[in-house]
């Protein structure tokens, strides 16, 4: 399966977000994005595990300069136990923060082309990569979201 998915990828980051288990991240996957847009693991954030359903945490920005206001990305991975697997499978991502990092996360992980240029806030774009379908919603706010759900709950 893994062979498949680097064979689809059009960048170094691009991986399955769904429908893999927790362990599977591949390649440099989205931490390694992070990493690359200047974020960091934030150890002090209280991260929610709910009964084991979905753990939520947070990446800040690792360098601030000026009056730069403090970015923040947050994560939250559903879950659901899966048989045959050791570890439970990713049914649903979703990651929010400041508009400006969450668009710039989203072109740079997914290599399918996107129109920006039309995008209005309080609008939603979406792309494919294999099985999952990521929809980007642009807040009205200065806040937007990405929802990664598998493609056959996405067209249900």
């Amino acid at each position: 399966m893994d062979d498949d998915i680097y064979a689809a990828a059009g960048n170094d980051f691009e991986w399955l977000m769904t429908n893999v288990d927790t362990s599977n991240k591949g390649g440099l996957g989205y931490e390694g994005l992070l990493t690359r847009m200047g974020f960091i693991y934030d150890d002090k954030y209280k991260a929610n595990l709910h009964n084991e359903k979905f753990w939520e945490r947070r990446y800040l920005k690792s360098i601030i300069s000026g009056n730069e206001k403090q970015s923040l990305i947050y994560f939250k991975e559903s879950y659901k136990k899966a048989p045959s697997y050791k570890y439970p499978i990713i049914t649903k991502m979703e990651i929010w923060g400041d508009s400006e990092n969450i668009i710039k996360f989203y072109i740079n992980f997914w290599s399918r082309a996107l129109n920006f240029k039309d995008t209005k806030p309080g609008e939603t774009v979406t792309t494919r990569f294999l099985s999952d379908v990521a929809s980007l919603s642009v807040g009205t706010n200065g806040q937007s979201k990405i929802v990664v759900t598998t493609a056959k709950d996405y067209y249900k």
